[in-house]
């Protein structure tokens, strides 16, 4: 019987130690940087519209993947954290593309044309990209 406990208490703390391994290799594992990455290169009218018509292939298509999007500035902020959020204009009148910036990217307009890069992470009536950078 005392055999058993000490069986599964050792099976316990194995598992306890292994889960902290990989939550500390999960915390100090770098960052991506979109800058490196080849991003998928498309319009923000087209990557809207094609989350709009199937957004599980657009999912497939782009999800946690680098897009570098074109398309004329709607709108600018910023969020709770500060950070620069530039809004695309799309087809709809409401929703649209909308990057969050890594750091400023200075003054845009309305109607300026901009293309950036950064990570796709999904719709929620407007298309999400973070981690964003000026291209031009």
């Amino acid at each position: 019987m005392l055999k058993g406990r000490k069986r599964i208490l050792i099976i316990f703390i194995t598992l306890i130690l292994a889960g902290v391994s990989y939550g500390l290799y999960v915390w100090n594992k770098p960052h991506r940087d979109v800058k490196d990455e080849k991003g998928v290169i498309i319009s923000a009218a087209a990557i809207f519209d094609s989350f709009t018509v199937n957004e599980t292939r657009a999912n497939e298509l782009y999800l946690n993947k680098a897009i570098q999007v074109t398309g004329e500035v709607s709108g600018m902020k910023k969020n709770q954290d500060g950070q620069a959020v530039v809004y695309l204009k799309t087809s709809d009148p409401v929703f649209g593309v909308n990057c969050t910036f890594k750091e400023d990217p200075g003054p845009l307009e309305t109607g300026t044309i901009v293309t950036f890069k950064g990570i796709c992470t999904g719709y929620l009536s407007d298309v999400i990209i973070n981690q964003g950078i000026i291209i031009k």
